[in-house]
């Protein structure tokens, strides 16, 4: 019987955090395609996070106080949500499939990037289904309707039927993206460190995420009695316009051959 140990690779060094950070900064600046995605990555966990620090608490305080159905908002997402993953996953492995069964690495981007599109739509519409929950933009529009306590249900629960599955066809679609450009590019460097990369920016989105979601937070504690402050306003704004333009940053560039 052989009692021998597995050993670690000789040439394997777990690289510190300083040097971990210095190429993931190499790696947006010599993959274009890498910083413009990752541009737009953190614009949307930026925004989301606002949008979900302010108009998560405020609608589901208006839900529970006037509407009566905030339980029925918290059962509609946590049942609706694994299908919305389900049929999304389901679509995109089989794009992924049919992609990779195509050779030609320009065939692929051009494939991937259309898809960036839709999910950047998909997103957008997410982004203005949870606008219209955010208090005082539903009650400008819905304020007369019998019905609304439904409504809000239901606009919320397209909010996350557009943005749930958008974010699940982007996280697989983006992988493959920096997969093709770092993982099988040309700097040796960064292939060989793509784990290390790409987790460490994943770190970094979600740190950036919740520093963002409680700001939001307490932005809105502080001046949830005035729902129409300028200052909540300008931060709703700010987080909503940052979603919507996020993805479509990595497609405009690529249209504009900002990216190679």
């Amino acid at each position: 019987m052989n009692n021998e140990q597995p050993t670690a690779h000789p040439d394997y060094n777990t690289p510190p955090l300083s040097q971990k950070i210095k190429l993931y900064i190499a790696a947006l600046f010599s993959v274009p395609f890498y910083r413009y995605g990752e541009i737009g990555n953190i614009c949307y966990t930026v925004g989301k996070n606002i949008l979900d620090g302010v108009i998560l608490y405020t609608m589901f305080s208006m839900a529970e106080q006037e509407l009566k159905v905030a339980a029925i908002l918290g059962v509609v997402v946590k049942y609706a949500y694994p299908g919305i993953t389900m049929i999304s996953s389901t679509y995109t492995s089989e794009f992924i499939d049919h992609l990779e069964a195509v050779h030609n690495i320009k065939t692929q981007i051009l494939r991937l990037i259309r898809v960036q599109v839709g999910i950047a739509l998909g997103q957008s519409l997410g982004a203005v289904c949870l606008l219209l929950c955010f208090p005082p933009v539903f009650m400008f529009f819905f304020a007369g309707v019998s019905f609304k306590a439904y409504l809000l249900v239901a606009i919320y629960l397209l909010h996350h039927v557009f943005d749930g599955s958008s974010q699940i066809i982007e996280g697989r679609t983006w992988f493959k993206i920096i997969e093709i450009k770092i993982r099988r590019g040309d700097n040796v460097k960064l292939s060989q460190n793509f784990w290390v990369i790409y987790t460490l920016a994943q770190n970094f989105q979600l740190l950036l995420g919740q520093l963002f979601i409680w700001s939001a937070l307490g932005i809105t504690t502080e001046f949830s009695p005035d729902l129409t402050a300028p200052l909540l306003n300008i931060t709703v704004y700010s987080g909503f316009f940052c979603v919507v333009i996020s993805k479509f940053i990595l497609p405009v560039s690529y249209k504009l051959k900002l990216c190679s």
